[in-house]
């Protein structure tokens, strides 16, 4: 019984001990990837927006999250580099969808959305010239 405390006593400090330990070694993983970033590697936000290095600085990184959208980023956001083997797994629409796929109706075409225009009722949310002038 006398045995009891100064065993659990460590048992906690052990637990305490490895916890630290293993935060230390993660801080330094991720300390030593943002601090080899190179520009055109597909990553991965702490937010969870993927994009592709365009620019690096000393604490910032210029993303490319869509194609001539560039956004500037902390370098400590960075979560992960996306390696060549999961970036399929990171966009998980892509090569699914038919570039011929009809949803409703719309197509990507001028002419079609031209004709979906100009037969829709609107209501107008302008005044009218009259109800103006009783204003």
């Amino acid at each position: 019984m006398e045995l009891i405390f100064p065993i659990l006593l460590v048992f906690l400090v052990g637990i305490m001990f490895l916890s630290v330990r293993r935060q230390k070694k993660a801080a330094a993983e991720a300390k030593e990837m943002q601090e080899t970033l190179q520009i055109g590697a597909r990553i991965q936000t702490t937010s969870g927006m993927y994009g592709t290095i365009a620019g690096l600085a000393d604490g910032t990184v210029d993303l490319e999250i869509a194609d001539g959208v560039v956004t500037r980023w902390n370098r400590l956001a960075i979560r992960e580099v996306v390696h060549a083997d999961d970036l399929a797994d990171s966009y998980p629409g892509v090569g699914l969808i038919d570039p011929d796929f009809e949803a409703n109706g719309i197509h990507d075409d001028d002419e079609d959305l031209d004709a979906l225009t100009e037969n829709d009722d609107h209501i107008s949310l302008d005044k009218s010239r009259g109800d103006q002038d009783k204003a």
